[in-house]
């Protein structure tokens, strides 16, 4: 690829340097010391966001000045919340983001503290955070917002925490919770697959919930609904790789056990391969999971709701979004617990959580943040580069007098910045130009400081990492500014806050991170550059702006952008041209969008993509604008357009006149260009003999096949184009990049004559017809050659389309329908008739991908493996299940399992205000299911046919999803009356089911699989089955 502007290498060595060899202190820190107290001073029941509820109290006891402010407002300071004088009880509702850490939360006996607040959709950070509690009264969590609970939890035994509609965003820092109380999951999620949680001690109750734990875990009962889907899953932390003699016992008590009870298991290396129920002489039952390797995961105190009895064998099922397996009950008939206690008792834990403090919309819900700070640390770097080292730091009060923070009685042994929250922290100063600070963190500390401010010739590096018990931030800054330079160089969570300003003279670096670094407000305003290596900035959920300057990025880095990417200063994008890099939109409401960027050096390895649309993009053109850029328009079915209006290739490329859109599995789309080469080496028969069609040159004769008068003519070559690929894993094989190597012999003895290199849709002559050679991939003697990466190929042009013959094979020219600008014309200047050709028109021979046609020739050339050589080790083909795994996702981030499953109609209870769901399922590729030779290779969920929702009103028909313009994720089939889904299909519902209290929902399913057992490993595998 041509020379950049930018110095990509250079970036990347510089800011690998810093800090380099040097050794720092790693070990993770934290500070719950606080030197104040906030104390409730309201009624009974009131606003945490209203400032006359609140007094503060500093070490003394003595009453503080604060001017109408609230915890968040001094953040060094202890918040007690206790009924006040006179009452028996309070109940305090925080309805108001604020993504300000407090230092301690104290709730007493007969206290609730209820908290409501949600982030709109500008919003990445915590609308409520904590770096510790205790808890002897009562903490409800009703959001689906990211909530932070701290790294000391005590919830005591007269605590309860009840946690309602939030679906893993409940954060516990050491991923710890010490519950010797109660802990009430409703409609709720506790911990992730990646992230679980231990649970020491106390109840859990569990009404539609999900429960994530580390294995051993210590939590004495857990109570389930039996009317309701829960699931209980156990992450494996090494205990269950022991083999044959090792059995993981799981001790909880677990109680309400029914069909709708599921155990997951997460993070195994090794698959169970049988689960059984076995009745105790006390009337309870063990569990036995038994794994290949020889462990067994038991679970030995379970207790059946009345009425239900356990089959002895229960069947495993991969569920593919914990990356795990459930043991499911999918042959008990579903019972009827409506009277059961549990049920009654959960039911009504949900109630009185839900009246807690009324109606929240009486409460303030303005989003609040304080940055204002009345001391200062400085950095003095006395002794080394090490943040975590107390002698490099000084305080000074906001009279500018240095402060004593050498009495052990009030500071700690080490007093770092995190020490004293209230604080803005200073590297370097303002308008140094002569003395460089470099300053690196390495150490993980979920201590939120309240402002950065790194100044001229200040370098800041934070490297620390988290264990894999740690789920906190290993940084946190409500806010910064920088003029200098930020480098965060880990793959844990870092904080940068919701104030954040880089400067003109500011650089940031993110390296090898994806996603973790949160900007509270979802907004950088950026005047200097930020540099992206081997990183995400923002995720498909939580989009950016970032407002100006530059952005670099390189070494497949992605930026998931706000529609615009910047709604002020224009912002100009530098991606490295010789690696795949991806620049995301969120077009939430598919509008018609026109960024204010400027996107320099793109390449065939650049990608543009889109989220967040119900629409699906038609077609991606690029339009030369006559000054070297391009303008991208990218039309959506509803006639819509998202536009990049000015785009830049690196020399030597040109955009075609129509690039690809390719769904990519889990974010949204993806353009692309896709391209029908030769790679270097292959032999092209020439006039004067075989040529490596490196060589061929302008006004070379090949020799071309006439096959319709069965003869062999000469064809001049009018042109030859050169480009660079570099594959990218994670896709499906025929759409990663990867060549096709097709092995000597593999078509006929001397057919190839040497192993043939070409790209997936590269089409081969056989009996009057080309064939792509994606359609033919074997697995043995054709297949996917992933040892190769990074290639540059080739197209030969002939006067006409022709059958040409490459390393012995009849193989296509070039034919050029729209994308000859994606390569650079090598050899000598020719004048060509820029008119785009078609297949239909212009081709030397039909394009076939009819199956009749192409499986007799797959199977034909399947019989030939054995005597071919080199042939790869056939691969055990991948597990197949009918099973759709098929649940709802609510546009609030809430799962739904079916309440009722008979024959083909599945019956799910929708929540309160459901406006529109999401049907989600296992799905795959015909192309992979059947074999490659299918010429479908959509994603195919379920086919769903009738829709209806009863309500308590009436019972009402939904067709959207048979319409003409469908909403996102769905396909036409030949059936009436019927769609399919793309695994991931948007179902909105008509306003009136949106307004009733609760509806339920039924889809006939008409169709369903066979599906790839585990998709992330083997999506786009096309073998032979």
């Amino acid at each position: 690829m041509a020379d950049s502007p930018v110095d990509f290498e250079k970036i990347d060595s510089d800011s690998s340097a810093v800090g380099d060899g040097t050794s720092y202190n790693s070990t993770e820190t934290s500070f719950h010391y606080h030197d104040m107290s906030w104390r409730w001073v309201g009624g009974d029941t009131g606003d945490w966001s209203d400032p006359a509820n609140w007094a503060l109290y500093d070490g003394t006891n003595n009453l503080v000045t604060t001017e109408g402010s609230v915890p968040q407002a001094e953040q060094n300071a202890d918040v007690s919340l206790s009924p006040p004088s006179g009452a028996d009880s309070v109940t305090v509702v925080l309805n108001a983001p604020d993504y300000n850490q407090i230092r301690s939360l104290s709730v007493w006996q007969n206290a609730t503290l209820k908290i409501t607040a949600q982030a709109d959709s500008n919003i990445d950070g915590n609308v409520f955070a904590t770096a510790g509690f205790e808890n002897d009264g009562t903490i409800i969590i009703d959001t689906p917002s990211k909530v932070e609970l701290g790294g000391v939890t005590m919830n005591r035994s007269d605590g309860t925490i009840t946690i309602m509609n939030n679906h893993g965003n409940v954060i516990f820092d050491s991923s710890n919770l010490n519950s010797g109380g109660t802990v009430n999951l409703i409609n709720a999620s506790l911990g992730s697959a990646g992230q679980p949680v231990w649970v020491s001690g106390g109840t859990v109750n569990m009404q539609n919930s999900s429960i994530y734990m580390n294995s051993g875990e210590a939590v004495a009962t857990i109570n389930v609904d039996p009317t309701t889907v829960n699931t209980i899953y156990v992450q494996d932390n090494g205990f269950l790789h022991g083999g044959a003699q090792v059995t993981n016992s799981e001790n909880a008590v677990i109680n309400g056990i029914s069909e709708n009870t599921r155990f997951g298991i997460a993070g195994l290396a090794s698959e169970p391969n049988s689960a059984t129920y076995t009745k105790n002489t006390d009337g309870s039952y063990t569990l036995t999971v038994n794994l290949e390797d020889g462990s067994k995961l038991t679970y030995g105190n379970l207790h059946m709701a009345d009425g239900y009895t356990p089959p002895a064998t229960v069947q495993i099922v991969p569920d593919t979004a914990a990356s795990g397996w459930d043991i499911e009950d999918t042959t008990s008939s579903a019972g009827t617990y409506t009277g059961d206690k549990l049920h009654t008792d959960i039911s009504a834990i949900a109630s009185s959580a839900t009246a807690a403090g009324g109606d929240s919309s009486q409460y303030s819900s303005t989003p609040t943040s304080y940055h204002q700070h009345d001391m200062s640390w400085r950095w003095t770097g006395a002794t080394s580069d090490d943040w975590n080292d107390s002698s490099n730091w000084a305080l000074y009060d906001s009279t500018n007098n240095k402060v004593d923070t050498s009495d052990a009685n009030v500071w700690t042994n080490n007093p770092v910045p995190q020490s004293q929250q209230n604080a803005d922290v200073n590297i370097s100063w303002d308008g140094n130009t002569t003395t460089p600070c470099v300053v690196v963190d390495n150490a993980a500390d979920y201590n939120q400081i309240r402002s950065l401010s790194v100044w001229e010739n200040g370098t800041l590096k934070i490297t620390a990492q988290g264990d894999s018990q740690y789920s906190g931030n290993v940084f946190a800054t409500a806010g910064f500014e920088n003029n200098g330079t930020i480098i965060i160089d880990t793959p844990s969570k870092v904080e940068l806050g919701g104030v954040a300003m880089n400067r003109d003279d500011g650089t940031i670096t993110i390296m090898n991170n994806q996603g973790n670094v949160t900007l509270d407000n979802g907004i950088i305003n950026n005047d200097g550059t930020l540099n992206l290596i081997n990183a995400s900035l923002g995720t498909a959920d939580q989009p950016v702006w970032v407002q100006g300057g530059t952005v670099n990025m390189q070494q497949n880095s992605t930026l998931f952008a706000k529609p615009g990417i910047s709604y002020d200063s224009k912002t100009t994008i530098n991606v490295d041209p010789d690696n795949v890099n991806t620049i995301y939109i969120d077009d939430d409401g598919d509008k018609s969008v026109s960024g204010n960027v400027l996107v320099n050096g793109i390449s065939k390895n650049t990608h543009f993509g889109i989220a967040g649309l119900t629409a699906e993009p038609t077609s991606a053109i690029y339009t030369n604008n006559g000054d070297g850029s391009y303008t991208l328009n990218i039309q959506l079915a509803d006639g819509n357009v998202v536009q990049y209006a000015d785009v830049v290739p690196a020399n030597g490329y040109e955009p075609p006149a129509t690039a690809s859109i390719e769904k990519d599995g889990t974010t949204g789309w993806l353009v692309e260009d896709e391209t029908v080469c030769f790679l270097s080496g292959s032999m092209i028969r020439t006039a004067k003999g075989d040529v490596a069609v490196e060589d061929i040159q302008i006004g070379d004769e090949v020799v071309a096949f006439d096959w319709q008068n069965n003869r062999e003519i000469s064809s001049p070559v009018v042109w030859v184009g050169k480009a660079h690929a570099t594959a990218h894993a994670g896709l499906a094989n025929d759409e990663a990049g990867y060549p096709v190597r097709i092995l000597k012999d593999a078509i006929a003895d001397g057919v190839p004559y040497k192993d043939m290199l070409i790209t997936p849709e590269h089409c081969l002559f056989f009996e009057g017809k080309f064939v792509p050679a994606r359609m033919l991939v074997n697995g043995v003697s054709i297949f996917y050659d992933k040892s190769i990466t990074s290639y540059d190929y080739y197209h030969v042009e002939t006067a006409q389309h022709s059958v040409i013959t490459a390393d012995g094979m009849l193989t296509e020219s070039y034919l050029d329908t729209g994308n000859r600008r994606a390569f650079r014309q090598v050899g000598k200047v020719a004048t060509l008739n820029g008119k785009a050709r078609t297949w239909a028109d212009d081709a030397a021979a039909p394009l076939c991908v009819d199956r009749a046609f192409v499986e007799p020739l797959f199977r034909q050339l399947e019989l030939r493996e054995n005597n071919v050589n080199g042939g790869q080790v056939v691969e055990v083909a991948p597990a197949q299940t009918t099973d759709p795994d098929l649940h709802l996702m609510t546009q609030t981030g809430a799962s739904i399992r079916p309440m009722r499953v008979q024959g083909d109609k599945y019956s799910f209870m929708l929540p309160p205000n459901t406006k529109s769901v999401r049907i989600v399922s296992r799905a795959s590729r015909p192309a992979d299911v059947i074999g490659p030779f299918v010429d479908d290779r959509r994603y195919m969920g379920v086919a769903v046919a009738d829709v209806r929702v009863q309500t308590a009103r009436k019972l009402q028909v939904i067709t959207a999803h048979l319409q003409a313009s469908k909403p996102a994720g769905w396909h036409d089939t030949d059936w009436k009356g019927c769609a399919w889904t793309n695994g991931d299909a948007v179902l909105p519902l008509d306003e009136n089911v949106a307004q009733n209290a609760m509806a339920i929902l039924s889809l006939t399913i008409r169709a369903a699989g066979p599906y790839l057992v585990d998709e992330d490993m083997e999506k786009g595998a096309a073998q032979a089955v």
